[in-house]
């Protein structure tokens, strides 16, 4: 029968000490920071790859103003029904496009136009410009041209505005729709850190590693822990070890080893787990002292990380 404590049927459901997850944690930051950045790489890239295969090509854009005069005498209100909204409806409507496939020829069609042509205002509502974009830069230009045309035409078909006239004219850009590839390469990286979270919460959940005198006392509620063979604990370690053993005869050996340690002339044994060791191979260790009729005094961690310890603990000495 092995030795075992009252919550050792249940290990799944053990609580989480916080403070080792934590530092547990600590020690494999490395990982979220890696797994983070590479997934963060993998969103751009991934974005990258679906816009050359999808939206390849490069797009150009050539802007116009258009001054417009409104017909305030006649109709004082009549500006308020001309915005952003129903100018991006007029440059598309028949009686402006129309007119603009007269003077631009045959190389550009009616679709062309309404998938290159948009409007946009700024504040003063007396600026119209007129906004062509598409991947053929000679339909741009020649789309353009005919809107400085097509437009000064428009008040022939409306009472509300006077005149309209070309105001200013930008030079052709090449612009850059791809725009995204931050927000993929953020939220790749966001994805990736709650991942890499999650993974070590796990790994934590099923770790069995022995750090800490809690550790142990989780899993070995039969057994007395006497300590950390460190420079920080080792007096302690010590005191415990004389009030446990008292006269008897004892030694030491470790719980794994590849080589025989003989307990034939001793009362009993000391364990000398070493830090960060599997509890399951410590648990096969006491269990064949108990078969054998070792009385096992207690257990000491030896050649722990001092640094986790304090940590842990506190940085003072206790």
């Amino acid at each position: 029968m092995s030795i075992k404590n009252q919550k050792d049927d249940n290990y799944m459901n053990e609580s989480m000490d916080m403070r080792r997850f934590f530092l547990c944690l600590l020690k494999k930051a490395w990982i979220i920071v890696v797994v983070t950045a590479l997934c963060a790489s993998l969103g751009a890239i991934i974005y990258n790859l679906y816009y050359e295969i999808t939206d390849g090509e490069p797009k150009y854009q050539k802007c116009t103003d258009f001054y417009i005069t409104f017909n305030e005498a006649d109709h004082p209100n009549g500006m308020d029904y001309y915005n952003a909204y129903t100018w991006n409806q007029f440059v598309t409507d028949d009686r402006i496009v129309n007119k603009a496939l007269s003077v631009s020829g045959s190389s550009v069609t009616k679709q062309d136009i309404k998938e290159y042509v948009t409007a946009r205002m700024m504040s003063d509502y007396r600026v119209l410009t007129v906004v062509v974009t598409g991947e053929n830069n000679k339909k741009v230009e020649t789309i353009s041209e005919a809107y400085k045309v097509a437009i000064p035409m428009f008040p022939e078909e409306v009472d509300e505005i006077t005149k309209i006239e070309p105001w200013s004219e930008d030079d052709m850009i090449e612009v850059n729709d791809h725009t995204l590839a931050c927000n993929a390469a953020l939220l790749g990286g966001v994805i990736g850190f709650f991942i890499s979270l999650f993974a070590l919460a796990v790994y934590y959940c099923m770790n069995d590693r022995i750090y800490t005198e809690a550790d142990f006392n989780r899993r070995f509620g039969g057994v007395t822990f006497l300590g950390y063979d460190t420079e920080r604990f080792k007096d302690d370690t010590e005191a415990n070890k004389k009030k446990v053993i008292g006269e008897a005869n004892v030694a030491e050996i470790k719980a794994v080893s590849n080589e025989h340690e003989t307990v034939a002339d001793s009362d009993g044994v000391i364990l000398n787990v070493t830090w960060g060791e599997h509890a399951s191979a410590v648990q096969y260790k006491v269990d064949l002292l108990k078969k054998q009729d070792i009385k096992l005094y207690g257990v000491v961690l030896n050649n722990c990380n001092e640094r986790f310890l304090n940590m842990y603990y506190g940085k003072d000495k206790l």
